[in-house]
């Protein structure tokens, strides 16, 4: 009687993975309690942190690894910066409320993690943690129902994944003629996009200077005159100034059209944020240091901006990422994902993302093309305008041990590049 109830099960996952849903997979409703008895447990047995160190100036990625008694092993993503070492401790504290639970429970296991670790505060450290546990267990799931993530999540709104360049500035100077002589070179590959950051310090006191926006007004007239009419040109200043000078930047900007303008003003204050997009005549996005829907709330009940961008490593997962981008439909927002972390957190979004109906771009870092190639099961199919889905069941990567050798955790020089990167205050 076992054998052909599992036999049934099988056919009927064969025909009905299409459409899937989280909310149905943390319900349990769709594997009834016979499953056990079959050995179709998916028990946890295992949840590891993994600290590597990865190709773009040494920056680190924290990696979650994901083990079941029946043998399949999930991988996701938990990378936050600077100061990595904090978030695989977190990881190592949840493994105790997970282990020996059901894979199969996602919703289940998702509020486990957030109400264990409710009194540390949800903030980047703890979210980070259950976003890498989180995507490891669609990982696991996908794998062993042998569908694509995306499946999962509801199937493919859409068939590809328009894209935009960053990283692209790396190893050049901030010069308008080097900035026009790159743009060109990305247009004739094909891009359609980029972004990038015009200032490099933060003054103590938030106010921008004269000489600061007249050059950063010279870098994005660069960019708009190589890149063309059509080019879309994003602009980032990760919360730098204050509103004054943020409202300053964005009318000396605003003459050329940016798609948008990201972290105007410092995420803790989004009345001030609201004020910003109230004053300007471009579309305000943030979100890399928004955590969870809850955070994502009265960003959009003050309608404080235009384009969200949670990511889905730092911001609950897969699981919370789906909420935060349903939320957001609501009030007619668009979602351009935050994604400079590692390569798992790009094919986790990628599977995301094809789910949502309000994806609007997807940051993607060129220097980063050969790690996708490998560990994409069949390689990361793209032109230089969008990717196209990952069909491999699960993510769809292959995470190795001469993967994990190469890019070895390198505690000394990830600290260098994270004291020359974000030690900008002067």
């Amino acid at each position: 009687m076992i054998r052909s109830k599992k036999h049934s099960r099988r056919n009927f996952l064969k025909t009905a993975s299409c459409g899937l849903t989280g909310a149905m997979l943390g319900s349990g409703a769709l594997f009834p309690e016979w499953a056990d008895a079959a050995g179709d447990t998916l028990k946890i047995t295992k949840v590891e942190p993994v600290l590597l160190t990865g190709v773009r100036g040494y920056g680190p990625w924290l990696f979650v690894r994901v083990e079941t008694q029946d043998g399949f092993v999930g991988w996701g993503e938990g990378t936050n910066f600077p100061g990595i070492e904090p978030i695989a401790t977190a990881v190592k504290s949840l493994s105790a409320v997970v282990i020996g639970e059901k894979a199969w429970n996602i919703e289940k296991l998702w509020n486990r993690m957030y109400r264990y670790l409710y009194y540390n505060g949800m903030g980047g450290i703890v979210m980070a943690a259950i976003s890498g546990i989180d995507i490891a267990l669609y990982d696991i799931v996908g794998k062993k129902l042998g569908i694509p993530v995306y499946d999962l999540l509801g199937g493919k709104v859409h068939d590809r994944l328009r894209i935009y360049a960053n990283g692209w500035t790396e190893g050049i100077d901030h010069t308008p003629d080097q900035l026009a002589a790159r743009t060109r070179e990305l247009v004739a590959k094909g891009y359609t996009g980029c972004k990038l950051d015009p200032f490099y310090t933060t003054p103590f006191n938030r106010e921008v200077t004269q000489s600061q926006l007249r050059d950063a007004v010279a870098q994005v007239a660069a960019i708009r005159e190589a890149g063309g009419p059509d080019y879309d040109i994003g602009i980032d200043v990760h919360g730098r100034w204050n509103t004054n000078s943020a409202i300053k930047i964005i009318r000396a900007l605003e003459p050329y059209r940016l798609f948008f303008f990201e972290e105007a003003v410092p995420p803790e204050n989004v009345d001030a944020m609201a004020e910003v997009q109230r004053s300007v005549n471009v579309p305000l996005a943030t979100g890399e240091r928004i955590f969870g829907r809850h955070g994502f709330r009265p960003l959009l009940e003050k309608q404080a901006v235009r384009i969200i961008q949670p990511d889905v490593a730092r911001t609950g997962g897969i699981t919370e990422f789906k909420k935060i981008c349903a939320m957001a439909d609501t009030y007619f927002v668009s979602v351009a994902p935050h994604n400079p972390n590692g390569p798992i957190c790009t094919v986790a979004s990628i599977h995301a993302c094809l789910s949502i109906p309000n994806f609007l771009i997807l940051e993607f870092f060129e220097p980063d093309e050969a790690v996708y190639q490998e560990i994409v099961v069949g390689g990361l199919r793209r032109d230089a305008e969008a990717v196209l889905p990952i069909d491999a069941p699960g993510l769809g990567v292959n995470i190795d041990d001469a993967f994990l050798t190469k890019y070895k955790f390198d505690p000394e020089r990830t600290q260098e590049m994270e004291l020359r990167v974000f030690n900008t205050l002067r």
